[in-house]
């Protein structure tokens, strides 16, 4: 049977490290390729925070050197309806 999956051995994994990992598969009702999977799985997602961390502290710099006047409703929306007139023409490729 061929599996769409792919497969990593893991090597001179330390032995405390081995029974951590089966502890926390136990206590989660997991298996050990499970928890390892799930582990490796947050660790990305732990990256994409703080990239995403990273991002809002751009977003937080530039609304801070940005313009003293509050943006009112009505520019809002203006600013809002140009933004979808310019992306339905390149859509439509003018």
């Amino acid at each position: 049977m061929v599996s769409g999956m792919s497969s990593i051995m893991l090597k001179d994994i330390p032995p405390e490290l081995h029974g951590r990992l089966k502890q926390e598969a136990e206590a989660n009702f997991r298996s050990l390729t499970q928890e390892v999977l799930a582990r490796i799985e947050q660790s990305f997602r732990m990256e994409e925070v703080f990239s995403t961390k990273q991002a809002q502290a751009w977003i937080d710099e530039a609304m801070a050197s940005g313009p003293e006047e509050i943006l009112s409703r009505a520019k809002a929306q203006a600013a809002f309806e140009r933004g979808l007139k310019r992306a339905h023409e390149r859509k439509a490729g003018r």
